[in-house]
């Protein structure tokens, strides 16, 4: 059985009304709408070298309507672990391979380079595990234009400059093993509830829309086979509203995540 007292569900109620009234705020405005199925892929690994650093990697692979590439993605970054509880990422790196799809297509397939940095901090409701991460990003991002022979014309990274700023809250609920109650993490060969939200604002040059412009929403089931593995998958809903403000995309899907970890300390 599950155990959630009574002083604990109204909080945690609130706690996950945003993430599921949040797209319905985020699309009051009249818009060019598109639905389109969604099913995306991550692969990643914190690999702890000290007892205050690990380097995060990732690697995202997503697509629409089957196998159509939307955005890949490669992601690094350099972990300090502040107390139990906290962490900082000063620096982080991505680059970004985005494609021209779906029902509302981009007019030139501009690829990006994104530096970024977050702020975690962890903690315990009932029993719940709670993530809260904030994280600031600095895009450059590709450009091309048309010269007057109709040629395409690429004009680099440095033209189109954009900051964006994500907030995300990740729940996780333990459903067939108990864990330690002091401990913040599932216990091996069990399975467990995920949910989380993330919203996004984004400022730029060529942005013209300065409200939340994405929202996603993930919930789903996970399983814990290590300590070090984990594999999760579940409903994927993604609200991306486009730079101009007048277009916008509801990717509903599957999400899939597999997660290994190393401890390098430990040799």
């Amino acid at each position: 059985m599950i155990g959630i007292d009574k002083a604990t569900l109204p909080k945690l109620c609130f706690v996950f009304f945003l993430a599921f009234a949040s797209p319905q705020l985020a699309s009051g405005q009249s818009r060019q709408t598109v639905n389109q199925f969604a099913d995306w892929f991550s692969a990643s690994s914190t690999m702890k070298t000290s007892n205050r650093l690990s380097i995060f990697v990732d690697t995202q692979f997503r697509f629409v309507d089957g196998t159509e590439a939307m955005q890949h993605q490669f992601r690094i970054g350099g972990d300090f672990k502040i107390t139990d509880k906290f962490s900082f990422m000063p620096l982080g790196y991505v680059y970004v391979w985005n494609y021209q799809y779906g029902k509302q297509p981009a007019t030139y397939v501009n690829n990006e380079h994104r530096l970024y940095q977050q702020f975690t901090y962890k903690h315990k409701l009932g029993s719940f595990n709670l993530l809260h991460r904030l994280r600031t990003e600095e895009r450059f991002i590709q450009a091309h234009h048309k010269d007057t022979n109709g040629d395409i014309i690429d004009d680099g990274y440095s033209k189109n400059k954009q900051f964006r700023i994500r907030y995300r809250i990740y729940g996780t609920l333990p459903l067939t093993k108990q864990q330690d109650p002091a401990s913040m993490s599932i216990a091996p060969k069990s399975y467990y509830l995920v949910v989380y939200d993330e919203l996004f604002m984004s400022w730029g040059e060529y942005v013209t829309y300065h409200e939340i412009d994405q929202n996603r929403i993930f919930v789903g089931l996970g399983y814990q086979f290590t300590k070090d593995l984990t594999i999760q998958s579940g409903f994927l809903w993604q609200l991306l509203v486009k730079a101009n403000g007048a277009q916008q995309e509801n990717n509903i899907g599957i999400g899939t995540w597999l997660t290994y970890n190393f401890d390098f300390t430990k040799s």
